[in-house]
């Protein structure tokens, strides 16, 4: 298994070192994991068409397909997934098919031009073009911007972020005529990240820190319930308890849900009278969200805040409550000034609730990105105009560990009697877009069969983080962002009252593994009352208790569960030749006293797992004796897998459960 975690290391050197790269943007209609499709001009663009000449270069049975109408000007837009802010030794490529007979080609309806663009700054396009030479038939263009100049303002606006294909340029004849396009691809031969520093670390100061999470309500909920929970106390038991914790993720939002939008005073959009009153607290209530910032900024810590990126149109529910404030939202931004234009609408809201934050908070982690209206790029830009100093942490496109050859990893099984048969990947901390000043940190999703803390992600994952704690946007070498996983402590996000899936010495080890490394972790600790629940609270007191030693504690060393493995591997022998009912586990469910009797004294290793795979117990009882007594009084209630065995390949496993 070592070999393993050094051949997915040396591979992911590999790929970061390499001189050269080539990334596939459009294939076949359907392969657009680089750039995405944004409007057609003075044309009809459509997808999955039948290819009209399969015999050539391009072999597939389905195109794109693109048919100008007459005026000039008429252009294909595609927004572009991962800006360029390079163009050393930068080519794009693409194959084209125009319905133009040879024969009728002119000075201008033959041309073809690749335009590049920042969507967010003004005369910043530029371009590169060829010429179609034979008529209804595929040819391939090679687009060449090595050694073009980026202008500094396109620089600072994160890249070019937009790509058009323009066919027939200058061409004002009412042309007509129809084109297939393909298999666009963008190239670099590009020197390795590593020769280039001093690189800029915006998240420099959370780099080796540890945090929690405060979730807090927000809009009519947080009026709702003001007289119930104790925020601020909530921010404050935090400082009084926590020392050593080094920044919170707080919401100034119900988790997760964006139209629950605070605060009330934005400068630039008058939320309550404009939208809908729902959407923000009373000025009294949204003193409460100042308040709890300030407990933390005062004791040092450094705040994030979560800002869902979808905005107030994208429910999460239909209460009748969600479906008023959707309503009023789509007749906002449909009115003047925005006349349908949700994104600028968006923007508006966003920058006047950042500037209210500017010197309060320190960060902003991204969410639902997925939904959100317009660019990423026009949206980080009006957050970084607002406020120059805050960081982002972008919940972007997702990357998985690799084995050697490439190929995800799959988990079979988390160890004893795992009931769910769902085999997930796991998720890679890569830098996935040039806006990350850290990573959203997302693990595999809980809903896959992924538990936050699998046996997966200290075995694969976590190698990679300690090897490399900060990491570049692919070829881009000025700024480096920090790995930084954002751990659900429960088993499901935000729930209080789901399952606790941590217990202290695995949280300890997650928390030493990572702050070590110079990297970053934050528990999304629950809630209850506004203060954070009994039992989690227990737990990051005890990981505090132990980060104020010096030197710290020493953590249980990782070792992969029983039953564990990946698909592929080989399941590790659960059934032996041993006769499993000469033993018998008396009482289950059991209070104090577990009593094991067997008639195989050979048979006389124990050990103990939580419902987690954390080893509890582990004894051998004396040889020569047939039964032997364990005393579970110190376990908490819950189920926990029993495994005996001769110290080989003969064992028997049980499921017992602990009651109080």
């Amino acid at each position: 298994m070592i070999n393993k975690i050094y051949a997915i290391l040396l591979f992911s050197l590999f790929t970061i070192s390499s001189a050269s790269a080539q990334f596939v943007w459009y294939e076949n209609s359907s392969n657009t994991d680089n750039i995405k499709f944004e409007s057609a001009l003075k044309g009809t663009f459509t997808i999955d068409e039948t290819n009209p000449e399969t015999s050539g270069i391009n072999p597939n049975a389905t195109v794109s397909k693109f048919v100008r109408d007459g005026q000039e000007g008429s252009r294909i837009n595609f927004d572009i997934k991962r800006p360029i802010t390079d163009f050393s030794s930068y080519t794009i490529s693409l194959k084209a098919h125009t319905s133009i007979q040879t024969a009728d080609f002119n000075s201008t309806n033959k041309r073809i031009r690749v335009y590049l663009k920042n969507t967010s700054t003004s005369n910043s396009s530029i371009f590169e073009a060829s010429n179609f030479t034979t008529g209804e038939t595929w040819e391939s263009f090679t687009f060449n911007f090595d050694g073009t100049t980026i202008p500094p303002e396109v620089i600072a606006a994160g890249g070019y972020d937009q790509m058009s294909i323009q066919f027939a340029a200058g061409d004002d004849g009412g042309l007509t005529s129809t084109y297939y396009i393909d298999t666009v691809t963008g190239s670099s031969d590009q020197s390795p990240c590593e020769i280039v520093q001093p690189a800029i670390r915006n998240a420099d100061y959370l780099s080796g820190s540890w945090g929690v999470r405060l979730n807090m309500f927000g809009g009519f909920r947080l009026d709702d319930s003001s007289d119930q929970l104790d925020w601020v106390a909530g921010a404050q038991e935090i400082v009084d308890n926590l020392p050593t914790v080094g920044h919170v993720n707080t919401n100034a939002t119900h988790p997760a849900q964006g139209y629950y939008y605070t605060l009330r005073d934005n400068p630039y959009v008058d939320i309550a009278n404009e939208i809908h009153p729902a959407m923000v607290p009373s000025l009294e209530n949204e003193q409460i969200i100042l308040d709890v910032i300030d407990v933390f900024k005062n004791s040092g810590k450094k705040v994030i805040l979560y800002l869902n990126g979808a905005g107030p149109g994208h429910l999460q529910g239909n209460s009748a409550v969600e479906l008023e404030i959707a309503a009023a939202w789509e007749n906002f931004y449909n009115a003047a000034p925005y006349n349908g234009d949700e994104a600028l609408a968006w923007r508006t809201i966003v920058k006047g609730y950042v500037e209210r934050f500017e010197g309060l908070v320190d960060g902003y982690w991204l969410d639902n990105l997925v939904n959100l209206p317009g660019s990423l790029n026009e949206f980080v830009a009006v957050i970084k105009e607002a406020d120059p100093n805050a960081i982002i942490s972008t919940n972007g496109d997702p990357n998985f560990v690799t084995d050697e050859n490439g190929e995800p990893i799959y988990v079979d099984s988390d160890g004893f009697d795992d009931a769910d048969p769902t085999d997930y990947s796991v998720k890679d901390f890569q830098i996935s877009d040039p806006y990350m000043d850290l990573t959203g940190g997302h693990p595999t999703p809980l809903g896959q069969g992924a538990p936050p803390n699998s046996w997966a992600y200290e075995e694969f994952l976590f190698p990679l983080i300690v090897e490399n704690p900060w990491g570049f946007y692919e070829y881009t070498c000025s700024k480096e962002a920090l790995k930084h996983y954002f751990c659900p402590i429960r088993k499901k996000w935000s729930v209080s009252t789901a399952e606790l899936m941590f217990e202290t010495e695995q949280a300890y080890r997650f928390v030493r593994t990572f702050t070590d490394a110079g990297a970053c972790i934050t528990w999304s600790t629950t809630q209850q009352g506004g203060l954070m629940t009994d039992d989690e609270m227990a737990i990051m007191q005890e990981i505090n208790d132990r980060m104020l030693q010096s030197p710290k504690p020493d953590y249980e060393p990782y070792v992969r569960p029983e039953g564990a493995y990946l698909v592929g591997e080989e399941p590790p022998v659960s059934v032996s030749s041993v006769d499993q009912t000469d033993f018998k586990f008396y009482p289950n469910p059991v209070t104090h006293t577990l009593t094991i009797s067997g008639t195989s004294t050979d048979v006389n290793h124990i050990q103990i797992f939580s419902a987690i795979g954390t080893k509890v117990i582990e004894k051998v009882w004396d040889k020569g004796s047939s039964s032997t007594q364990l005393d579970l009084s110190a376990l908490n209630a819950g189920i926990y897998f029993i495994n005996i065995s001769n110290g080989h390949n003969d064992n028997i496993s049980r499921k017992i459960v602990v009651s109080k």
